[in-house]
């Protein structure tokens, strides 16, 4: 079953296109379809932040992730769009990931990213009018931003993202996997939104016993150099590498390297020297 769902969703060819950073991206997607139970056993769930130039594969990327589920186009939103209340019921309407893309240069942009900081540990809520009264709504969502730079935001927000620098060397081999990977299928590819639903047990519970352990590994390794929100979301990033792993049967070095990407990325962003 597991080489057989890897083949549907032409993962090597995805591999040899995005290697290690692919990796932490379809674990943090695989994170999101449950991202509201993570929430509760955890209170957070860290937002996936993909940055590169133009064709570094960002779009390309996003839209093989939505193809896991199961839809040949994917839905995003500038965050100048709308007003507050049209963002909040974009958020809290939305049953997949939300993608943000930042499409004005940050000198133009008037959008204060702290308005979303909030939905890192469903602190953000909104309120329905009922005929009985009111009804609380908690954020259960994931929130994917993407951008061809830097955002502007502050270090608070910052604390609750999981950075991808994302950057494609187009060699002729990972020329001919995209080409191929262009080619899937939404129909083909949701096998992957299938298999995540069902084993919906399974990986909560994988997740559940290994982002503490990663989390404190982080800790001891760095010691006061990383605060505990920057471990917990490396910890958590590195659980869902090895969900994904099992869900797949990846090789031990995809795994082994992915894992050490997300040190990486915990390393590079986070560690104060």
């Amino acid at each position: 079953m597991q080489t057989e769902l890897k083949a549907e969703i032409q993962f090597d060819d995805f591999y040899t296109v995005f290697g290690t950073k692919g990796v932490v991206a379809m674990a943090w997607w695989l994170g999101a379809l449950h991202a509201g139970r993570i929430r509760a056993d955890h209170h957070s769930f860290p937002f996936l932040y993909v940055e590169g130039a133009a064709g570094s594969g960002k779009t390309f990327l996003i839209s093989y992730l939505w193809k896991l589920l199961g839809e040949e186009e994917f839905t995003a939103c500038s965050p100048e769009y709308a007003t507050p209340a049209g963002r909040t019921r974009a958020l809290f309407d939305a049953s997949k990931p939300v993608v943000i893309f930042e499409s004005v240069s940050n000198a133009e942009s008037t959008f204060d990213w702290d308005e979303l900081r909030d939905l890192y540990n469903s602190g953000g809520t909104t309120r329905h009018a009922l005929q009985s009264g009111s009804q609380t709504t908690y954020f259960r969502g994931a929130l994917t931003i993407v951008s061809s730079q830097p955002i502007q935001c502050s270090e608070v927000f910052e604390s609750r993202i999981a950075h991808i620098h994302l950057g494609i060397a187009h060699t002729t081999e990972s020329q001919k996997s995209a080409s191929a990977l262009s080619q899937l299928t939404a129909q083909q590819a949701g096998a992957f939104g299938q298999a995540v639903a069902q084993r919906e047990d399974q990986i909560v519970s994988t997740f559940n016993k290994l982002a503490p352990a990663y989390t404190a590994s982080l800790l001891d390794e760095h010691g006061h150099q990383l605060t505990v929100r920057a471990a917990k979301n490396g910890g958590q990033l590195m659980a869902l590498v090895d969900a994904l792993s099992l869900l797949l049967n990846l090789t031990s070095e995809q795994r082994l390297n992915s894992l050490s990407a997300v040190r990486y990325i915990v390393e590079t962003d986070f560690v104060q020297f």
